[in-house]
């Protein structure tokens, strides 16, 4: 995505991303892998000024990873970059499920390029509990939207949560708790946070952690609302900044910060991140959440 967001930016649009033109070096001696977009064939530099080609430009792409714009004849409008955007999709979901498409079995080409025509998608491979893949999933399909203005551009992709380290995660968690501390509960952001908590807290989130943190937390009586995600979100702040206070079978359970202790709690609560991220977008503009979410133009 990097490097797509790089040819976006010299108005470059690739034309042929698939799974074939994506390299991948030898590990080095530290076992990192360098990725490259290759085979730049049927690549469109864009017009000074201009946003569009036309469709007139010539034969664009692989047949199975092709957007369904390009493959409408009878369509006046002009193509733009988001047709790589979708693409990296199906190339997403073809690495995230050790070679899947995400609209059928490439044995039968026919039936992919009607299910690209229809936007009838299957993300089976997915898994609908899992934190990782709910992430995932919601980037995914995104990215896959029949109306190419309603695809995010490369750069607002790498913003996505999906892309977060463990790290960055739990700094959201926190930020988050920080900026609705004070808020009252009939406020805007907490009606948009509750609304539909009751499956990320899994009804009460207290029943769903270890005996000795849920002893630890309950020792301040009345501090935590169990079913709650503003109170869940509390209760990973302040383990955080308390961390290193805790007793010690608390630090064992919830594991080294930030990997293990972000790991402990969205294995739990799957939904977390993401339901948080999607309510607090209307509140992106602030200065604290402005490194989390797409600038408005980017979108």
């Amino acid at each position: 995505m990097r490097g797509l967001a790089h040819l976006h930016s010299l108005k470059i649009v690739h034309r042929d991303v698939k799974p074939n033109n994506i390299l991948l070096s030898i590990p080095d001696h530290y076992g990192q892998v360098i990725v490259k977009i290759t085979d730049f064939g049927m690549a469109k530099k864009l017009e000074m000024g201009r946003q569009s080609y036309s469709k007139s430009s010539g034969v664009m792409g692989t047949m199975g990873w092709n957007a369904p714009e390009v493959l409408k004849k009878d369509s006046k409008n002009n193509l733009t970059s988001a047709v790589d955007i979708f693409s990296a999709s199906c190339v997403f979901y073809y690495v995230l499920t050790s070679a899947s498409h995400p609209f059928g079995d490439m044995e039968d080409e026919i039936d992919v390029l009607i299910n690209i025509r229809k936007g009838q998608y299957r993300l089976v491979g997915l898994q609908g509990d899992k934190h990782e893949d709910i992430v995932a999933t919601d980037l995914i399909e995104q990215m896959l939207s029949m109306e190419p203005q309603r695809r995010p551009s490369a750069e607002s992709v790498l913003k996505h949560p999906f892309f977060w380290s463990l790290e960055k995660q739990l700094q959201f968690f926190q930020d988050v708790s920080d900026r609705i501390a004070k808020e009252t509960s009939d406020g805007p952001i907490i009606k948009k946070l509750e609304s539909g908590g009751q499956e990320v807290v899994r009804n009460n989130w207290m029943e769903h952690i270890t005996a000795v943190l849920r002893k630890d937390l309950k020792n301040r009586k009345g501090a935590y609302e169990e079913n709650s995600v503003k109170s869940l979100l509390r209760a990973i702040r302040n383990k955080k900044h308390h961390y290193h206070d805790s007793p010690a079978e608390v630090q064992e359970t919830l594991g080294s910060i930030p990997d293990d202790f972000v790991s402990y709690f969205t294995s739990r609560f799957p939904h977390l991140l993401l339901h948080t991220y999607l309510a607090m977008r209307s509140f992106a503009e602030e200065l604290i959440f402005q490194e989390y979410y797409p600038k408005l133009r980017e979108s």
